[in-house]
This record gives structure tokens, sequence and C-alpha cells, in this order.
């Protein structure tokens, strides 16, 4: 029987029973399910503590306190029935699933429970008052104050700690269930996160976040960020991977509470996570907040590591491997993790590092099959705001240009410049994957003006990460193509060097930094420099028999150039594009000896390879007056149809239509004008072990006589030696033959 002084009233009946405002009222009965009793304990306590209604009744906490303060009150339930409200009421909201689970799990605690026929009991608890069904948007629940007298009773029963034993497991039972699911809902969520936060079970909220990262805090604020605010020293000591988490948190709760409920929630909390979680901003805005709340944030991201979970553990030993070089290892360590299984989301996030890895260890292919692997289950559970459908895309998109397949990385931009809108947390995981490539799709279709723009917003960027060197070889192509002189190059150059000096760099990057170095020098005319860093060039096969082949031709060897390029045409090491820069050296040097026939078919050849791999920086790349007249040579070739669709930025600044006459006469003239910096021929002279000795005290301003004491000659000899010297460097005296031997690169020091 219900208690006599126990009666349900309506939202009217309790504010004149109350005498409340209308707000008031529909607080109260919304909390109560409109038993009288409870609303009266609930005004009683607002006026005897001070506290608002809207603050008494909006935590578990403090309607336990409410709920404390009376014995009055009972509900016609059976023993099974009075278990089902105990069980729902340590629940956050519920529908029938989650109430059949919550059943499930905690039918070990009392015997035969009666709760099968879930719909039914729901049923009986709807009718006794002591649950409430929502609209059909909206889910089921207990009424805040019928729950804290639920959880009262359970708490008295007889058997001791059975409320945090049911709540512990219930608290596990839906953490495992959202990691298995692939978009979990509210409920879900909301249930698994204020359970776990309730009995302090640490190492479930750590699952909980690995399950569904930064995207918790704005899909399911109303719960999360509370849950993972201000975690106790002993939570942190316990689980020390929650300490960014919670400092984020933190900062956004405060945030909110700030920002009041004029702006809408989700979207203040993603602008805030996407702020906190950006490259090097969160311990910078915690000193800059100078609060408790930011002093506590600090302490919190400043505190001792601990024991890491399987998770943390191989991302940090991918992180570990990855700062000494060893990328290869880095990717293995985390594909090997990834093939014992695990959770969706940690799943997703080591094989997306480990495919970082195989791109940093300059292995494109593995990269992408390990993307491949992740990326449909990845957008299709895509959330707005979250890093890995943007990240799968960039790293996609720039392992398919690292492996050739241009195509696919213009398919994956296209993708990415789609995605590219709101806040994005965690974005340094993808932005400088997505800056590089689109930065080397702009100079392949010589869209200048992109690749420019990029370059700056590389600069700018504050964490260019692992990929930073591909900044300064970038540079170089593009002050290559627009240089318009050569002191203007040798200044670009050295600017260059000036942004990248100091950094380290290992493995692959450190040799395609080289050939890079390299190419510029050839450029430059300093073909001694060149040829002595070339010895050292140990891999990238393809790309330094390119450049050794440049070097033969720029140098005026062109017999040698032609062998090199028709060699190495089919290697294995030898890929598309370093064919059909190969293509466009012979080319270029059987115009020089004289054999125009063949030079006009190879370079017929060297604009098919472009077309195919979509990219015109091979035929820039021919020395600009050999160029110049194979263009002239092959102006009628249909080829240059697809030339033109590959240059389409240019194409269409003058015509919409990607091919017509007066788009490819614009395009004609920008591939016949660029790179007119670049050295083409150097006579270059040969010289020997004493010559390179005579320049070097030439340099240092030693005379005819220091130089015979030095070298244990007569001073005549050396005279002599001086005359031939300068004969074969093609100057009149020592200022002179320092200037030409400085310019040739035979003078000055050498460096990557």
């Amino acid at each position: 029987m219900i208690d006599q002084a126990a009666k349900k009233l309506t939202a009217v009946q309790l504010q004149a029973q109350f005498n409340l405002d209308e707000d008031a009222a529909l607080i109260i009965h919304t909390a109560s399910g409109g038993w009288e009793s409870f609303a009266g304990v609930a005004v009683s306590a607002a006026q005897t503590t001070g506290r608002s209604l809207d603050e008494l009744l909006g935590s578990a906490g403090l309607a336990d306190f409410v709920v404390s303060q009376t014995d009055d009150f009972s509900l016609p339930l059976s023993t099974s029935d009075q278990h089902a409200l105990e069980v729902l009421s340590l629940l956050d909201g519920f529908d029938e699933g989650v109430a059949r689970v919550a059943f499930e799990v905690s039918a070990e605690a009392w015997t035969d429970p009666a709760w099968a026929d879930v719909p039914t009991v729901l049923l009986r608890l709807q009718m006794s008052g002591a649950v409430t069904a929502g609209s059909e948007e909206t889910h089921w629940f207990v009424p805040l104050l019928i729950a804290a007298w639920a959880r009262k009773s359970l708490i008295e029963e007889a058997m001791e700690g059975i409320s945090a034993t049911v709540e512990k497991s219930l608290a596990e039972a839906f953490t495992a269930q959202l990691e298995l699911a692939s978009s979990p809902d509210s409920l879900l969520v909301d249930n698994a996160v204020v359970l776990a936060r309730r009995v302090r079970a640490w190492e479930l909220l750590d699952r909980i976040f690995l399950a569904c990262g930064y995207p918790l805090f704005y899909r399911h604020h109303r719960s999360s960020v509370a849950a993972f605010a201000q975690l106790p020293a002993t939570a942190l000591r316990a689980v020390p991977e929650l300490r960014e988490v919670t400092a984020v948190a933190t900062m956004v709760q405060e945030a909110l509470l700030d920002a009041g409920s004029e702006v809408p929630s989700s979207q203040l909390v993603r602008e805030h996570v996407a702020r906190l979680t950006a490259p090097g901003a969160l311990l910078g805005d915690l000193e800059a907040e100078g609060n408790s709340v930011g002093q506590f944030a600090a302490r919190v991201l400043l505190g001792d590591a601990g024991a890491p979970s399987h998770f943390h553990a191989v991302m940090g030993e991918m992180a570990r491997l990855g700062a000494a070089g060893a990328h290869h290892a880095a990717a293995e360590a985390g594909a090997a993790w990834v093939a014992g299984g695990a959770a969706r989301r940690p799943r997703r996030i080591v094989r997306l590092h480990a495919s970082i890895h195989s791109v940093l260890a300059c292995a494109p292919g593995r990269a992408l099959a390990l993307l491949r692997s992740i990326e449909d289950e990845v957008k299709e559970d895509s959330v707005v705001g979250d890093f890995l459908s943007p990240a799968v895309t960039a790293w996609t998109a720039l392992a398919s240009y690292l492996a050739g397949d241009h195509e696919r990385a213009d398919t994956e931009i296209v993708e990415f410049a789609r995605l590219d809108a709101p806040p994005y947390v965690q974005e340094q995981t993808f932005r400088p994957a997505a800056l590089i490539v689109e930065a080397y799709r702009s100079l392949d279709k010589l869209d200048l003006g992109a690749a420019e723009e990029t370059v700056r917003r590389m600069r700018d960027y504050a964490e260019m990460g692992d990929l930073w060197f591909h900044m300064p070889i970038i540079e170089r192509m593009l002050s290559q193509l627009v240089a318009r002189s050569r002191s203007t190059l040798l200044r670009s150059e050295e600017s260059i060097d000036m942004h990248a000096h100091g950094v380290c760099a290992t493995g692959g990057a450190s040799e395609m930094l080289m050939a890079s170095r390299i190419g510029m020098l050839i450029s430059l005319g300093q073909l001694h420099r060149a040829e002595i860093l070339l010895e050292k060039l140990p891999g990238i096969l393809g790309v330094s028999q390119v450049l050794f082949a440049r070097s033969e031709l720029v140098a005026g060897r062109n017999e040698a150039a032609i062998r090199i390029a028709e060699a190495q045409y089919y290697e294995n090491h030898v890929d598309t594009r370093n064919r059909a820069e190969l293509t466009g050296i012979k080319a270029a040097a059987l115009l020089r000896i004289g054999d125009r026939e063949a030079a006009h078919l190879s370079f017929v050849e060297l604009l098919e390879l472009s077309a195919l791999v979509g990219t015109v920086m091979p035929i820039v790349q021919v020395p600009l007056d050999v160029r110049q007249e194979l263009m002239r040579m092959s102006a009628e070739e249909p080829i240059w149809q697809k030339i033109t669709e590959v240059l389409a930025p240019l194409a269409h600044s003058v015509s919409r239509r990607s091919f017509d006459s007066e788009s490819l006469a614009v395009c004609m003239d920008k591939l016949s004008s660029l790179g007119e910096a670049v050295v083409g021929l150097v006579d270059f002279p040969m010289l020997g072990r004493r010559e390179m000795t005579l320049l070097e005290k030439l340099d240092r301003g030693s005379s005819v006589a220091e130089i015979a004491h030095d070298l244990l000659l007569v001073q005549g000899t050396v005279k002599n030696n001086l005359s031939s010297l300068y004969r074969k460097l093609g100057v009149s005296g020592r200022e002179a033959a320092v200037t030409r031997a400085r310019v040739l690169g035979y003078l000055g020091d050498i460096g990557v």
C-alpha cells in the first residue's frame, strides 16, 4: 500500500500547494514524479540550505541528501519489482535494451528475480509511479528523487555492499558494450561514464575514452565532461593516461559554466576541445588561465607517469622508436599489436599510427595496406570534429602520392577538402600530411599561387612533426621554377638552409633532403659539390640515378647522360616519375649531339609519361633552351591535350573547358618560360688533386712563394701549374680563378 502521506499531484497542483512559480513547479514535478512528500522535502531543503531548486535537483548526490530527510514514503511494489527499481535507479536514463542489460548483469545479486519480461516490468513500474516514460524521441527514466529513495533502499538492504557491487558490474558491462558498438548511443555512454565515475572505476573511464575519443565530450557533453573533469589524484596515479583528458575536461567545464546556456553546448565544447588539443596549446592555455581551475589542470598535466595500459604502451613504444628514427620497427610494433585484437577505436588509432610510421619509413605501399584495412569503417563511423576520418584521408593522399599514384592522391585531396570544415581535435595528426601533398600536387600542376600559399601555411603551422623535412624540398622545387636570376636562386637556397638548420633528419628523410640539396646544386651549376654528395647518397636509387644523369647533362657530357638514362630505364628501383625524368634528360642530350629525330621521339615519350602520372615537373626540369626547342618540334603532337588536362588550373584560367587552342597556348607559354634561372649547361673542367690543392691555396691568399714552400716545389713549377689551372677554368688570374671555382662548386662548404 502507498503511505497515506504519499499523493501524486500535477505540476499545476504542486505550484498551488507550495506557492511556486511555474518553472520551479515543473522542476519539482520532473524530479519527484509528482509525489507530494518528495516535493515538500525538496522545497523545505531549498529554504533551509539557501540553495536553488536547480542546484539541489541537478545532481544525484544532492538528491540523495534531500531524500535522506524523509522516511514517510513507500510504493506498492513486489519484492522483484522493488529490486528492479533499485537497479534502474542506478542508471542515467534507459530504454528496454539498456534495462535488459542492467537486469541481466544484476540478477546474480538476488534469488530468481522475475525480470525476464522487461516490457512488462517497466509497465508495472510506470503504473506504480516509479518510472516515467518520455516521448518517442526520449528515453525512460526514474525521477531523480524517486531514484534517490530507491538507492537508499538498496543501501539499507541486509546484503552488505550490494549497491557498490551492482554499480561496478553495470559500469563494466556498459563499458564493454560501448567498446563493441560501432556508434554507441547516448544512453550507453551516459550510463557508462556516470557509473564509472560514481564507483571510482578509473580504468573504465580510460577504456571509455579510448573507445570514443574526444568526440565523447561534444557528443555526450551532459554526462562526459562532468565525469572526466577534476579527477582526483588517486585516479591519475592509477591511470596516468587520464591526465590530459581530465585537464581538457576541466577547462571545458569551466568554459561551459562561463558561457551559460545561450551558446549551443556541443558546438562550444567542440571549439574548446579543438583549441585545447592543438599543438602545444594546452599548457599555454593553463598558464594564461591563472585561476584555480587552470592550476589544477596544469598540476594534472605535469604529474608523474605510472604504468600504462596495453594501448598506451604500444603507442608509447611506437613514439619511442619513431623518435629514434626506427620508423619501420615502429610500424611493425603497431601492426603486431593490432593483429592481437582490440576494441574498435584503439585498433584504428594504432593502425593509423602504424601507417604513418610506414610512410616515414619510405614504405608507402605498406602504409596504404594498413589504411585500407580501416578506411571504410572509419568513414562509416565518422563524427563531425573527430580527427580519425580526415587523418585517414590525408595520410592516404600522401602515401598514394609517394607511391606514385597521383590520381588517387588527387581523389583523396578532394575528399579531404570536403571534410575540412569544422574545428577538429588533434588536428596535428593530419594537417601536416594534407599540406604537404597539396603543395606537391600544386607544383605538379604548376598551380604556383596555390603552392606558395601552402608553403606559407606550412611555415605558419605550429607543429609539422616528422614531416618537416618536406618543407625545404618543396621550397627548393618552387624556387627553381620561379627564380628569375641565378643570384635569386642562390639567395633562396641560403634561406632554405637557414630554415632547416639544426633540425635532425634520419633515414629516408635525410636521403630525401640530401637529394633535394644535390638537385639545387646542379641547378646552380655547382657540379663538383653535387658529385661529392651523390657519392654519399646510398638509398633512393631511382632518384640518385636521375641526379647522376642530370649532372652529366649539365656538365655537357651528353653521351654519358644518354647511357645512364638508357641503362636505368627498366630497373626496378626506377618508378614512372623517375623514368619520365630520365627520358627528358635523354631527349635534351640527344638534341645537343644533333640527333633531332631521336630527341623528338624521346620528348614525346616524356610527354606521355608525364600525362600518365599527372605531373609536368619532368618537362620543366629539362634545361630551358632545349625544352623550348623540343616543344616547338612537338607542338602538333596530340598528347598536348592530355598535358593541358594535367594543367587544369592554368587551362581553366582561360577557358572553362579542359582543352582548346587558347588554353593550350597558355600552358605552352608557361612550360616554355619556367626555370629560367636554372643553369642548363656548364663548361665543367675536371680538376686533379694537385689543381684542387692550388685552388685551396689561392682561396687562402697564399703567394707563389708560399705555395712553392708548402708543396716543396720551385716557384717556376708553381707558376706553370697555375697557368694550366687558369686555362682549364677559362680565366686569366687568381681572383677570377677563385670566383670561377666557387661558382662550379670546387670551393666552399658542403652541407645537406
